[in-house]
């Protein structure tokens, strides 16, 4: 018997050489107890306690799940998370003395210490060594932490059948709620599950428990046993959406977000702050928040569904929303298939793609890259009416020969009482004319307009080099684009063209585009948004008043003003086929005023509609020509109609024309 007015440290000696010597016997069948010691100095605790969990993804709210990753499903949690009867619940099934014992039971059931252990160190078997080296770990357990400690690890690692790995995910698959709620009756029915998680919940295991727990002075009075629990279904209903997510729509937003994730820098080294990406990511347990609100994904991707589900299936749309001074993108459909072609952009997404940059992003922009091209003709100087050559075909220096096309290929455009020669920058915008932009752009340089696209957040162009078509940093141009540049020759993506109309909605302050709002890794924010915005050089709000002035002519006059009658500025476009005049690239980018003063940080979309593979005219299920007044014009409308609805976002105003430039004449007009 040891004796308990002994000093600790001499009851802890003879403890110690009491189970080495168990450990001989069961190890060594009979040497000394001195060889047991040496046994319990050789069996070390793993260093790492950390265990494999699932990462997931939220919405802005950082509440709503938009899809979860990795290989275990589980959700690391504190015990002060665990309701004490839920606790207790586990003590009583697994390890009644598990408050008083050293950890280690060498006959009976296994302790919650050498069923942890084991786990922790992945033993398998039941031979008399891996049953000695299993105690040993559980009694070092015990040595090295509190009880409290022990139980929490215990029950994060438990294995509670329907894929649910610990508690949390256990509370989740058979409750639907967080284990911080759970009840009385529903903890037992979960300590019920341990010893044979495949079982399911079982009413004759749920009153063994309940007893035990009585006994042990953990329960007074009578529980029943729980009216609803979740079937084996529901439970894998709910796991199966989180992970069909993936496969979705919403899969384009979560391999965006991991790559933005993937590329955080440590602000301490400026090391990548998860150098193991898929451990630290993908199995890390990270919550990590989006920008993406969950009203506007739902109206981007039900709205793209409507108006295109009757349309040929060689027709595809993509839809970006991004939020004006914050940059923030808040819908994001690049298409139907989250392993699919990204329609929108592209990603590069070391965690779950290997790294691969997407498909598709890229499409001639048309008459929405006019938008720059007015912002810089203002800058130099050109007024809004400003007189411009609309005449079409019309031939250029060097000998190119333009053409109006899309909206506004029309043979009499008009301008100034009916004159096809004499257009003002104000309705060649507005009606979508090749010509005067390109005799624009001629003007002020297509450097200039580059360099405005860019500054707006266009980020990448792509351009022919070598007979070969690549993607062009506009960080560094290389002056790759010629004058054609103002009348959108050269691909960029949807997503860069909406981050160009939250600027101008913005009145000239560009925010840099992102999907990436919060990062948490063991309940600590590891990263939160910054915010900055930047002017575009030269672009006062004068002159983006004096856009959005002009911008506010083209819903009007296509009817693709909003239900509510709110302000909105907006721009079409079209791209052909190759040399033939038939369109392949229909656009319809814009935006409303903001205002965040006034509750109303605002809304810039931009729409595309292409075709899925390879190019050809694009037709619509009538056999009519696309336009971008036509499938983009409608899918943006009815985009924002539903998503501002959803927000309930207050409707303001746009200042009014500034009428900056001094220039009356261009010097494109011939």
């Amino acid at each position: 018997m040891v004796d308990i007015d002994a000093p600790v440290s001499k009851r802890r000696r003879r403890r110690r050489i009491l189970i080495a010597s168990g450990v001989a016997v069961l190890v060594l069948a009979g040497s000394t107890a001195g060889a047991g010691t040496y046994y319990f100095d050789q069996v070390a605790l793993p260093e790492d306690i950390a265990m494999a969990q699932s990462t997931t993804i939220y919405y802005a709210d950082g509440v709503t799940p938009i899809a979860r990753i990795g290989d275990t499903n589980r959700t690391v949690i504190p015990l002060d998370e665990v309701p004490v009867d839920v606790q207790h619940a586990v003590v009583a099934a697994e390890d009644p003395t598990f408050y008083s014992n050293d950890g280690a039971n060498w006959t009976g059931h296994p302790t919650i210490s050498q069923q942890y252990a084991r786990r922790w160190a992945d033993l398998a078997g039941d031979g008399y060594s891996t049953r000695a080296r299993v105690a040993v770990m559980a009694l070092k357990l015990n040595q090295q932490y509190e009880k409290p400690k022990i139980l929490e690890l215990y029950l994060n690692i438990s294995d509670f059948g329907r894929g649910a790995h610990g508690i949390q995910a256990a509370a989740q698959a058979y409750f639907g709620k967080a284990a911080k709620d759970l009840t009385t009756a529903e903890g037992i029915v979960l300590a019920g599950l341990i010893r044979d998680p495949g079982a399911g919940p079982d009413r004759a295991r749920f009153d063994t428990v309940k007893r035990s727990m009585s006994k042990l002075g953990f329960l007074s009075g009578d529980v029943a046993y729980p009216e609803r629990i979740r079937t084996a279904d529901e439970a894998r209903s709910d796991a199966d959406a989180l992970k069909a997510a993936l496969d979705g729509p919403n899969g384009l937003v979560v391999h965006h977000v991991l790559g933005e994730v993937a590329a955080l820098p440590d602000p301490r080294t400026g090391e990548p702050l998860y150098p193991d990406r898929a451990g630290q990511i993908r199995n890390g347990g990270l919550k990590i928040v989006t920008t993406i609100d969950q009203r506007v994904q739902d109206a981007a991707v039900q709205s793209a569904k409507s108006v295109m589900q009757a349309q040929p299936v060689n027709l595809q749309a993509a839809l970006v929303a991004v939020e004006p001074t914050t940059g923030a993108v808040k819908a994001y459909y690049g298409g139907d298939q989250g392993s699919g072609g990204d329609y929108a952009g592209f990603y590069n997404d070391p965690v779950l793609s290997d790294g691969n940059d997407s498909c598709c992003g890229g499409h001639p922009p048309g008459a929405t890259f006019g938008v720059y091209a007015l912002a810089a003709g203002l800058m130099d100087g050109y007024r809004t009416d400003s007189g411009w050559n609309g005449e079409s075909p019309q031939r250029f220096a060097g000998g190119r020969i333009v053409t109006n096309t899309g909206e506004g290929a029309a043979a009499t455009p008009a301008c100034r009482s009916g004159s096809p020669k004499w257009c003002t920058l104000d309705e060649a915008a507005v009606m979508s004319l090749n010509t005067p932009f390109y005799g624009l752009t001629e003007a002020v340089g297509a450097a200039k307009v580059v360099d405005v696209a860019h500054a707006a957040g266009v980020t990448t162009m792509w351009a022919t080099v070598d007979n070969r078509v690549r993607r062009v940093d506009l960080a560094r141009p290389e002056g790759l684009f010629g004058t054609e540049v103002g009348i959108g020759q050269y691909p960029v993506t949807v997503l860069d063209q909406a981050a160009g109309m939250a600027t101008f909605a913005a009145r000239g302050l560009a925010a840099r585009t992102h999907f990436l709002k919060e990062v948490w890794t063991d309940r600590k924010k590891t990263y939160g948004e910054v915010i900055r915005t930047v002017r575009i050089p030269g672009v006062s709000e004068r002159v983006a008043d004096d856009v959005n002035a002009v911008l506010q002519g083209v819903p009007v006059r296509y009817g693709l003003g909003l239900a509510d009658g709110r302000p909105v500025a907006g721009k079409t476009g079209t791209w052909q086929l190759g040399p033939t005049t038939g369109i392949a690239h229909a656009w319809m980018v814009g935006h409303t005023a903001s205002n965040p003063e006034l509750k109303s940080p605002g809304l810039a979309a931009a729409v595309w509609v292409g075709n899925k593979a390879e190019e050809r005219v694009l037709l619509d299920r009538a056999g009519r020509p696309v336009t971008g007044v036509t499938l983009p014009g409608t899918l943006w409308r009815t985009f924002m109609d539903a998503a501002l609805t959803a927000v309930a976002m207050p409707a303001v105003a746009f200042p009014p024309a500034a009428g900056a430039g001094e220039k009356t004449v261009g010097t494109g007009v011939r």
